[in-house]
């Protein structure tokens, strides 16, 4: 159905569809990601890598809507908003799936035992900017006002960096140098998800600006 309406559409906004399809996408590896949080502390190996599985199979497809939205970029003509804003929100969103997928490898190769109350917080900051995020793409395709938008995202990313700054604090308590090392990377991803949704933000920003 979804390639049936993508030929139905005039070239030019086939864009916005294969861009809410992406972010769809992210919105999908985010709720899957979350799921994983909640259960982690109960799952066995075996459940957790299972889970980190689809996550990537999620990655996987969120690369080839990549490839797909690059490849009918270089050969448009007329585009609905500026080549280079296209292609710099599919990088983003794509980045963004990325961070998520090498998060949960990092969690299952770094055998990480029970995660805590703050990689429980971040995963659920960043499940609510990517669901804002996925409606803001929406919005960008009707070039609508996103004011609300902008201020709820800045907003979950600074909450974002307070939890992340909050997180290093208390893990320095720690005296294991190795789970030092591991939970640090775990929470230099999670919070580098969230930029990463902020970056979005400012590309989706800056379309309305230009087209209002």
């Amino acid at each position: 159905m979804a390639n049936l309406i993508k030929w139905l559409l005039p070239k030019e906004k086939q864009f916005f569809l294969m861009l809410i399809e992406q972010a769809s996408n992210v919105l999908e590896g985010a709720n899957e990601f979350k799921r994983l949080i909640d259960n982690y502390n109960n799952l066995s190996d075996a459940e957790k890598k299972s889970t980190a599985e689809k996550i990537k199979d999620i990655e996987n497809r969120g690369d080839n809507i990549t490839h797909e939205i690059m490849g009918n970029l270089d050969k448009a003509f007329i585009t609905p908003i500026d080549k280079e804003d296209i292609s710099r929100m599919a990088t983003l969103l794509d980045d963004v799936i990325d961070l998520i997928n090498a998060t949960s490898v990092r969690l299952v190769i770094f055998k990480i035992a029970k995660v805590d109350g703050h990689i429980k917080a971040l995963a659920a900051i960043i499940q609510d900017i990517v669901r804002r995020v996925y409606y803001g793409v929406i919005g960008v395709s009707k070039l609508k006002n996103l004011n609300r938008f902008y201020i709820d995202a800045h907003t979950l990313e600074n909450k974002a960096d307070d939890e992340y700054h909050l997180a290093l604090e208390k893990l320095f308590e720690k005296k294991n140098p190795v789970e030092i090392i591991k939970y640090r990377e775990i929470y230099e991803y999670l919070e580098n998800i969230t930029d990463k949704c902020e970056d979005v933000a400012n590309v989706i920003e800056s379309i309305v600006m230009k087209h209002a």
